[in-house]
């Protein structure tokens, strides 16, 4: 499963946040476990052996948030954010080559200025077990198969030209086809499938964007380079609509101090008091 907040009206309108729902109860429950331990230490523990008990429940607090409960992909208007334990990455729509899952979402990146290959960064937040393939890739066989097994009608009976084709308008309480098929694939692949949408939607308004920004000659078309050329050359490559490799926007990244500070920190704790 998968929590995500999304607007399908338009891509741009708002973040979609894509993480594992199963990773966020489980952090919620370990913090409630948690608060009321240290509670309990506060109230009843007087010891040693109470001190060395609220460390550690600090440190398992520290790597259940940051491991656990931090992680998450985050797509707005801009790009890709990646939120990992303890590194941060920044990806660009104009950088995004494609997203796919290799036990886990990834999203190949455009090659930096002077470097010969593109990174591929790995999401924390969304990952595809085999298990979860497994009962996806049956699941999507049980559908082609129940699909199969439509016995085709006479000719007599066929719909006349023009009429949708069967399943294109689903009955009423029916779903659509397009629905069934996001149920069968796994949240990683969802996960991945709607990024590279989104990806798609972002090359698309670049190429209108800089067929926009064309002159009025070019605007009118010259010989050999027409304005849909450029558009759709856009489409397939942001770098193509006219922008140096050096103006484009690149892949960033940075350390997520807070997280780490929250597992060192309370380590370094537990060391301390443990030996002393």
């Amino acid at each position: 499963m998968l929590s995500q907040q999304e607007s399908r009206k338009h891509p741009d309108s708002k973040p979609e946040v894509f993480r594992s729902a199963g990773s966020l109860i489980l952090s919620w429950a370990w913090f409630v476990v948690a608060v009321i331990i240290l509670v309990d230490l506060a109230v009843q523990g007087r010891n040693h052996v109470a001190v060395v008990t609220a460390a550690a429940v600090l440190v398992v607090t520290g790597i259940v948030y940051a491991c656990a409960y931090r992680p998450k992909i985050v797509a707005d208007s801009a790009g890709i954010g990646l939120i990992n334990p303890v590194r941060d990455h920044r990806v660009p729509w104009a950088a995004v080559v494609k997203v796919d899952v290799v036990n886990a979402v990834r999203v190949h990146c455009t090659p930096a200025p002077g470097a010969d290959h593109g990174k591929v960064l790995y999401s924390w937040a969304v990952q595809s077990s085999p298990r979860s393939a497994r009962r996806a890739a049956m699941r999507r066989e049980t559908a082609n198969r129940s699909r199969g097994r439509l016995i085709p009608r006479p000719r007599s009976l066929q719909p006349p030209p023009g009429t949708p084709p069967p399943g294109s308008v689903p009955r009423y309480g029916e779903m659509p086809d397009a629905a069934k098929e996001a149920l069968n694939r796994s949240s990683a692949e969802f996960t991945a499938g709607r990024l590279s949408e989104l990806a798609q939607h972002a090359r698309a308004a670049a190429a209108r964007a800089a067929a926009a920004r064309l002159p009025a000659d070019q605007d009118a078309g010259q010989p050999g380079e027409p304005v849909a050329d450029l558009a759709a050359a856009a489409t397939a490559d942001p770098l193509a609509a006219g922008d140096s490799p050096a103006a484009a926007e690149q892949v960033t990244a940075q350390w997520a101090w807070l997280a780490i500070a929250a597992m060192t920190v309370p380590l370094l704790l537990l060391l301390l008091v443990a030996l002393v």
